[in-house]
């Protein structure tokens, strides 16, 4: 018997959720299309099924020849099963504003396409299965730079397509490039149903780790796993029943709160599970007592890292320019190990690398920062010639056998430079994006190996250099 490739992707995917299937009472539709011919082309749309409510906007933006916004699928009275069975036959779905049509070709029917980790979601410690709904190349609809200008003008204005794609969570603000022979597509993300508190309370030789569960889920179905760490290394790998956890009622979750005991100044690694599925995984650590003695020095200088993430994420503050990202970038490699000079940093050596760095067994990373794209302003180009020359500097000074690396860092996200990536594969130029940023930082609590980062870093670009 032949399985078809979409009816087999679509029930993968219902069979991952199926255990907690019932606590997406909370389903919505973001999506952003182009009128033309008097059709609604969608273009993007993400479907995310939640146990909470959203929090993007409930607007609907509208201009000529552009549309975006967000709608629960409760308005439509329909149901998430419903949906994504009529957009994955007809490539359509009724929309408070009309119906709105996946870009497929004329001899072409929807893909569908399955995958047990969301690749934005994933880096920040999130299991989120998804299914993609996928049509035909897009870029025939995007006038550039006609789209920006005409969002420019609309009665509540955005100044690029990507900040009204971001404005309704659809991948965050994507370079004009990104539209050329992009796939139409419509995701359905499942989102995780149980979450590691961050904020967990970590005093002296007692943690109360605590979690946030669907409020209605059974909370004897869920569970958390923790590595304790200590003078690093692992002591103790301790498991949490939700029957032992301490339940409180909220809104919408039920948040279950732990006890366990572990020596002064441990750290803990917490991976919360529902029905023996890994849900979403933290670092919890006494602020006062670090294990990272690099992270407690920095942090009586700079509160709780503030001006770190500023610099880095631009959470509270934005940043002044790229120059403050560097000096982020330069402080976290720090924490994590690396000795680090920035030569790039000062007016004399400006056309320098703007970081190098070394490991403890002397190996070498050469950086270039952007708070845009990888190939902005020749980026790569340059960060490759630098990193050549370099090599050819210690190779003629008898020091062939260390390891180097060229290294670009960006403040943007995944999706955002995706058009870059496949150029700096080629190149053999390890990428960090946003989200690896943010799970770098989350380690910073414990005494980081700069060398086993370096070596990880290097086995994925060595194919390429070789």
């Amino acid at each position: 018997m032949v399985i078809d490739q979409n009816t087999d992707n679509i029930q993968r995917f219902f069979t991952a959720i199926e255990p907690w299937e019932a606590a997406y009472t909370h389903a919505g539709l973001s999506y952003f299309a182009i009128r033309k011919n008097g059709v609604l082309n969608l273009l993007l749309g993400r479907l995310f099924l939640r146990w909470s409510p959203s929090t993007v906007p409930h607007v609907q933006f509208e201009t000529n020849h552009v549309l975006a916004g967000f709608f629960t699928l409760a308005e439509l009275k329909l149901g998430h099963r419903d949906v994504i069975s009529q957009m994955a036959t007809s490539g359509r779905i009724q929309s408070p504003i009309g119906e709105l049509v996946l870009v497929v070709a004329p001899s072409q029917r929807v893909a569908a396409n399955f995958s047990a980790f969301h690749p934005e979601l994933f880096p920040l410690g999130r299991r989120t299965p998804f299914l993609s709904l996928v049509g035909t190349t897009c870029d025939s609809y995007m006038q550039q730079p006609d789209i920006d200008w005409e969002l420019k003008a609309a009665v509540r204005p955005f100044d690029t397509l990507g900040e009204l794609l971001f404005e309704y969570s659809l991948g965050g603000p994507q370079s004009l490039g990104d539209f050329q022979n992009k796939l139409a597509n419509v995701e359905i993300i499942a989102m995780n149903v149980a979450e590691i508190n961050l904020g967990s309370v970590v005093d002296g030789e007692e943690a109360s780790p605590s979690i946030y569960l669907a409020k209605s889920l059974d909370p004897n179905k869920c569970h958390i796993g923790c590595r304790v760490f200590h003078q690093g290394k692992v002591v103790s790998r301790e498991s949490i029943s939700g029957s032992k956890f301490r339940w409180i009622e909220q809104d919408v979750a039920q948040m279950g709160v732990g006890k366990l005991e572990i020596p002064l100044g441990a750290v803990l690694h917490c991976v919360v599970s529902y029905a023996g599925i890994a849900q979403h995984q933290g670092w919890l650590a006494d602020a006062k007592n670090f294990q990272n003695p690099r992270r407690a020095v920095l942090e009586e200088f700079d509160d709780k890292l503030g001006t770190l993430r500023d610099y880095l994420f631009e959470e509270q503050k934005a940043r002044k320019g790229a120059r403050d990202f560097e000096f982020g970038v330069a402080w976290l490699m720090w924490m994590l190990g690396f000795n680090v000079a920035q030569p790039g940093a000062t007016a004399r050596t400006s056309d320098a690398a703007d970081i190098v760095a070394t490991t403890p067994k002397g190996n070498i990373a050469i950086v270039e920062c952007t708070i845009g794209l990888l190939q902005a302003d020749n980026k790569l180009p340059k960060l490759v010639d630098r990193f050549e020359l370099v090599r050819k500097r210690i190779a003629s000074s008898g020091y062939s056998h260390l390891k180097l690396l060229p290294v670009i860092v960006t403040a943007k996200t995944r999706n955002e430079v995706r058009a870059d990536l496949e150029q700096a594969q080629k190149l053999g130029v390890a990428v960090v994006i946003r989200e690896l940023l943010e799970e770098l930082l989350s380690q910073t609590v414990i005494a980081a190996d700069a060398d086993t980062i370096f070596d990880r870093a290097l086995q994925a670009t060595e194919p390429k250099q070789e």
